[in-house]
C-alpha cells in the first residue's frame, strides 16, 4: 500500500498540443503518473480532465504547474491509496539485440512481462523486422528465462 494524492483539473479551452509539454513538466517534477481523460463539460464543450498522481510533498508544486501551464483556474485534490506490483527490469538477447523487459509480480507470482518500446523500436529500425515482432520475440524470451 502506498499513500498518494490525486490532483484533477478540467481543461476546456486550451490547445491540446500543449498537453505534452504539461505532462513533461509534471513528470520532470517527479510525479508518479499523469493522464488525461476526454470529457464533455457544460454547454456540451469537449474537454480533458488532467489527472496527476503524486506524493504529498509535490502537491503544491504540481498544482502550480497546472495553473502556470494550463488554462485551468481550479484543481481538486484528494488522498488515494494504491497497491502496486513489484517490478524489475531484465535484459533479454534476441537475434543479437538487447531488449529490456519489465517483469511485474504480485505475491511472488509473475503477473506481466512487457518489452521496452524504445529498445524494440531501435531493433526494428536497425533490422527492418517489424516492431510488433520484436515486442513478441522479446516477451517470449523473457517468459522462457524468467517466467
Amino acid at each position: 500500500m502506498e499513500s498518494l494524492w490525486q490532483i484533477e483539473a478540467n481543461i476546456d479551452d486550451m490547445n491540446p498540443q500543449c498537453m505534452e509539454y504539461v505532462f513533461n513538466r509534471l513528470l520532470d517534477l517527479g510525479v508518479n503518473d499523469v493522464w488525461a481523460v476526454p470529457m464533455m463539460m457544460k454547454k456540451c464543450r469537449m474537454a480533458s480532465m488532467l489527472c496527476i498522481l503524486c506524493r504529498q510533498e509535490l502537491l503544491q508544486d504540481a498544482a502550480a504547474i497546472v495553473f502556470a501551464e494550463t488554462t485551468s483556474i481550479g484543481v481538486r485534490y484528494f488522498p488515494v491509496q494504491r497497491m502496486i506490483c513489484d517490478r524489475t527490469i531484465q535484459v533479454v538477447h534476441v537475434q543479437g539485440q538487447d531488449i529490456r523487459c519489465k517483469i511485474s509480480s504480485y505475491g511472488g507470482a509473475i503477473t506481466n512481462i512487457s518489452a521496452e518500446y524504445e529498445d524494440c523500436r531501435r531493433a526494428a529500425v536497425k533490422t527492418g523486422i517489424p516492431l510488433k515482432e520484436w515486442q513478441r520475440k522479446a516477451k517470449e524470451e523473457a517468459y522462457i528465462i524468467y517466467g
